[in-house]
């Protein structure tokens, strides 16, 4: 499910009923008893208005497993325009700000993921925002105590994607029950790294679904990202 303000005091419903863990979908208008047509994407919807805070809740039907991974507004270029943070329907209260303003066109969508929580290996994501306003954002199902990458949804690394931007503030996800250094045997934070193996950034996820608030942005201390950096995370058995 999602919620979006915007500046004019509009307010957008939007869901995904079926949808699909560890996939990322898109959200349209829509819930029961509400005066607003169904099925319409974001940007269709409410064209010209400016979107000014926004919140993507997962649910699970009889069951508080449902964990989010991470959102966005989708451009018509297919280029992710900004984050949407999130966290559990039944745990999340409050609809942060966003990054930036994002200004709705035919072609914007808002897009979202889930995971269910699990005591192993899960998916993690970090959402990026950059001092230019550019942002993207990096995923990957983690490996138990093994060292993996995380990639954008074009399949390219942080160095890659993000090449010469300064990092101004992150959202890490996690949808694992204990964290991802429960056993000791691997990192427990998603990381940065030069070409040279140097530590760059450190970003300790948030499980995004056992709180009261959607996860929160961290600092990303002005970290400027060169073409060979890498983004990686260890799982947890």
């Amino acid at each position: 499910m999602g919620i979006i303000y915007f500046a004019d005091g509009t307010v957008g419903s939007f869901n995904k009923t079926g949808a699909t863990a560890e996939s990322v979908g898109s959200l349209t208008t829509g819930g029961t008893g509400l005066n607003q047509a169904s099925g319409i994407e974001a940007g269709q919807a409410f064209p010209g208005k400016t979107a000014i805070a926004a919140v993507i809740m997962a649910q699970a039907d009889g069951a508080a497993t449902a964990c989010y991974s991470y959102g966005y507004f989708l451009g018509p270029d297919g280029k992710i325009m900004c984050p949407v943070q999130g966290g559990s329907q039944i745990a999340t209260t409050g609809v942060p700000a966003l990054a930036h303003n994002v200004v709705m066109s035919p072609g914007v969508t808002l897009q979202g993921c889930f995971d269910t929580v699990t005591d192993g290996p899960s998916l993690v994501s970090l959402s990026v925002v950059c001092t230019d306003r550019t942002s993207d954002v990096f995923f990957v199902k983690a490996v138990a105590d093994t060292k993996t990458s995380l990639v954008n949804k074009d399949n390219s690394s942080i160095g890659q994607a993000l090449t010469g931007k300064r990092i101004s503030s992150v959202v890490a996800s996690a949808a694992s029950t204990y964290g991802l250094n429960e056993d000791g045997a691997g990192v427990g934070f998603l990381y940065v790294e030069s070409a040279e193996g140097q530590l760059k950034a450190a970003y300790p996820a948030s499980v995004g679904g056992l709180f009261n608030a959607p996860i929160p942005y961290q600092s990303g201390f002005g970290v400027v990202i060169d073409q060979n950096d890498t983004l990686s995370v260890m799982g947890t058995t």
